[in-house]
């Protein structure tokens, strides 16, 4: 039987001048790209809260394991030094691993 991997999620915080927001989009857009050719997911959210903060994730299982691709890396990379951050940023880039659900029995 084959042994499923846990899921990842990726979350990148990012700031962006107002007045780079398109540079930001096509660089976003090259990510994206890159990211769900390989069989990940990749969204970016605006903050409600902080005017030109913006959170990405990439959200990818074992066999979509995005960490190594050379285009996705590549990707961030570009996003990261467009914005003058080294890469990896400290404290802006976290990984997250799934939790395994409970069994349906001890939900009741």
């Amino acid at each position: 039987m084959m042994e499923l991997t846990r899921r990842r999620l990726v979350s990148i915080r990012r700031f962006v001048p107002i007045d780079r927001i398109r540079e930001y989009a096509e660089l976003w857009i090259a990510l994206h790209r890159a990211a769900t050719a390989k069989g990940a997911h990749a969204w970016h959210f605006a903050s409600a809260d902080q005017q030109n903060v913006y959170m990405e994730f990439l959200e990818f299982g074992g066999d979509a394991d995005v960490r190594g691709d050379p285009d996705t890396v590549a990707a961030i990379k570009a996003l990261h030094e467009a914005f003058g951050d080294p890469y990896p940023t400290p404290m802006t880039l976290e990984e997250w691993v799934e939790l395994p659900a409970p069994p349906p029995d001890l939900l009741q």
